[in-house]
């Protein structure tokens, strides 16, 4: 439980509230990770509410704040240096984050009695956290996903080749999000909404077809693809 606990904070923390502001921070300013890394120790403080009297929790989130500043600045560091941000360094660095989360499950599963605590409500549902680390996994988590599936596309792939990719802003990435949540809803719960789950993407492809139709086909695959895998991960874990 507590891998799913600490995994359903991680998502929390580092999409849907890592904010635009937060993000500009990060990357102007070297002490730019504190704020987020506050922000993600404070959520984790929160799952772990029940087992704050132990000793070893607060190990367990301080050594998670710990590797989150250094893989925060080392992410920033290599996209300043070596390469801009891409795709295959947010596969790592989630990766890393996620293998730091899970040596922190083990030392807490390994030092804490769980039996001997009360733990009730989302704490104490794997499948519902499960569900929401892929429902809030899919929606925010997808933006970076879709963009860099766009930018790949637009640099190497199509003809000729732009070089005018700009992050979404707020306003822009809402409609995304609504797409990402219901379809990955749609793929756990099966059945005929496998249909719904395909066609909640048709809408925006024929209402951008005539502004920019290579990034709306490109978007609505990319983000099907991340909630086909979000929810059949749901189907095969829980």
């Amino acid at each position: 439980m507590f891998f799913w606990t600490l995994l359903l904070a991680h998502i929390i923390a580092d999409f849907p509230l890592q904010t635009d502001t937060i993000y500009r921070l990060k990357t102007r300013y070297t002490w730019g990770v504190l704020p987020h890394v506050f922000i993600c120790t404070v959520i984790n403080t929160l799952a772990l509410l029940p087992y704050l009297q132990n000793i070893n929790t607060w190990i367990a989130i301080v050594f998670l704040a710990a590797v989150h500043i250094v893989l925060d600045r080392t992410k920033i560091s290599v996209s300043e240096k070596i390469a801009r941000d891409n795709f295959i360094q947010f596969s790592i660095d989630q990766f890393l984050h996620i293998l730091s989360i899970w040596l922190a499950a083990v030392w807490l599963n390994h030092t804490i009695d769980v039996s001997s605590y009360q733990v009730s409500n989302i704490l104490a549902n794997r499948q519902l956290m499960i569900q929401l680390v892929a429902l809030i996994f899919a929606t925010f988590a997808g933006v970076p996903i879709v963009f860099y599936a766009i930018k790949y596309w637009r640099h190497h792939l199509s003809e000729p080749a732009h070089d005018d990719v700009q992050y979404p802003t707020f306003l822009r990435r809402v409609p995304g999000h609504f797409e990402r949540f219901l379809s990955t809803l749609c793929v756990i719960w099966g059945g005929w909404w496998w249909l719904l789950a395909v066609g909640v993407f048709i809408p925006r492809i024929i209402l951008n077809w005539k502004e920019d139709r290579s990034a709306g086909i490109v978007s609505a695959i990319t983000g099907f693809i991340i909630c086909l895998c979000c929810g059949l991960a749901v189907k095969i874990l829980v």
